[in-house]
C-alpha cells in the first residue's frame, strides 16, 4: 500500500494539528476574558454601590441611605407636614411612599431618592424631580 492510499493520520500530521489546536486554544482564552460582560451599573472599580432605602432599619441604619430622612430634612420648615408629604401617610402622592414602598428597609429604585437636590418642597406636597428608574 502506497503512502497516498492511506486514509488515516500519520504521526507527523497528528502532532502538527495538535500544535495548531493548542495554540488556538491558548490564544482564545485571554480574548474571551477581555470581552467578558462588565457590571451594568455606573461605578468605578472599587467603588461600592450604596443603596437607598425607604427609611432606616437595623440592616440599613445610615440616615444618608434613607429617602425619608433626605426628603424630610430637605423639606423641614418649607412643607406643613414633611413626613406626610414625603411618605404618603397623609398624602398618597409622597415620593418615598410611592417608589420605595412604605416600610423601613425597603429599597428604592435608585440612589436619586437619597439626593436632596431631587426633591422640590411646596407648602403641602413634595415633588420628586429626578429619574425614578
Amino acid at each position: 500500500m502506497s503512502e497516498q492510499e492511506k486514509t488515516g493520520f500519520n504521526r507527523r500530521d497528528f502532532l502538527r494539528r495538535a500544535a495548531v489546536t493548542t495554540a488556538a486554544a491558548a490564544w482564545a482564552a485571554p480574548v474571551v476574558q477581555t470581552i467578558a460582560a462588565t457590571p451594568a451599573f455606573a461605578a468605578t472599580n472599587g467603588t461600592p454601590r450604596v443603596g437607598c432605602f425607604h427609611s432606616p432599619d437595623e440592616d440599613h441604619p445610615n440616615p444618608e441611605q434613607s429617602c425619608m430622612d433626605t426628603c424630610t430634612g430637605k423639606c423641614s420648615g418649607t412643607t406643613a407636614h414633611p413626613g406626610d408629604a414625603c411618605d404618603g401617610f397623609g398624602d398618597p402622592d409622597g415620593p418615598c411612599g410611592i417608589y420605595c414602598n412604605i416600610s423601613p428597609g425597603n429599597q428604592c429604585p435608585n440612589s436619586n431618592f437619597c439626593n436632596p437636590d431631587c426633591f422640590t418642597c411646596n407648602a403641602d406636597s413634595v415633588t420628586f424631580m429626578c429619574a425614578t428608574a
